[in-house]
């Protein structure tokens, strides 16, 4: 089996959630465009497991979660394993309004 491997431009901010699973520094609004990601990563690669990242943030305006509602920010080099895996799992919960109450 060949290990395939895709590199995405992706928020910093997400480094937590991709690599360790912590969305503990998330608001509910990056939560949802993480779980847009993911979903999307789901469907198109039947996985989503972020194995590095690069070291050096730097700034961009257009990114590969721009399309999720992120604006502008610093961005660093996610590389994901897409060797057709099983599905990996959401690691943010979908927002619950009422838990607010």
């Amino acid at each position: 089996m060949t290990l395939e491997l895709q590199t995405f431009e992706l928020p910093a901010h997400w480094a937590s959630p991709l690599i360790n699973g912590d969305i503990s520094g998330l608001s509910i609004k990056e939560c949802r465009q993480l779980d847009a990601f993911e979903a999307k990563m789901l469907k198109k690669y039947g996985s989503c497991h972020a194995v590095d990242c690069s070291d050096e943030p730097y700034f961009m305006k257009y990114h590969d979660a721009s399309m999720f509602g992120v604006l502008a920010c610093d961005v660093l080099e996610f590389t994901f394993d897409v060797t057709g895996q099983e599905e990996q799992g959401m690691y943010c919960t979908h927002y619950n309004p009422e838990s607010d109450q």
